[in-house]
């Protein structure tokens, strides 16, 4: 990806795999239940590798994602991407940075909540 050509992170968010209205992530006995988790890139047409990661204080990795390709189809619209994250994940009730890395660089970041159901 080109220094002075960058994507846009349009929207990210989590939620229940069995509740696509409730927007937390759900910990049971130290570990999060299915999740899903949503984001839309708008930018340059192309392939890009992109991670993700579950921080605490901005700096802490909790979780970090497998790189993986997305295809963005071009700054005219906007390329949604969705995952279910089903393996559990080692997480405590609280809120976290959810932060995205594309091409090695910092994209964008949203905050997420996990809680008891």
């Amino acid at each position: 990806m080109p220094k002075d050509l960058l994507l846009e992170l349009v929207e990210a968010k989590v939620h229940r795999a069995d509740r696509p209205f409730d927007s937390r992530v759900i910990v049971e006995g130290g570990t999060t239940r299915p999740f899903v988790l949503e984001r839309g890139w708008s930018g340059p047409s192309g392939s890009y590798l992109e991670t993700w990661s579950i921080r605490k204080g901005g700096r802490e990795i909790i979780h970090q994602s497998a790189s993986r390709p997305v295809f963005v189809r071009g700054i005219q619209s906007v390329t949604r991407y969705s995952d279910l994250v089903a393996k559990p994940i080692t997480l405590e009730p609280g809120t976290y940075d959810l932060v995205f890395i594309v091409e090695g660089r910092f994209m964008g970041s949203a905050t997420i909540t996990a809680a008891p159901e």
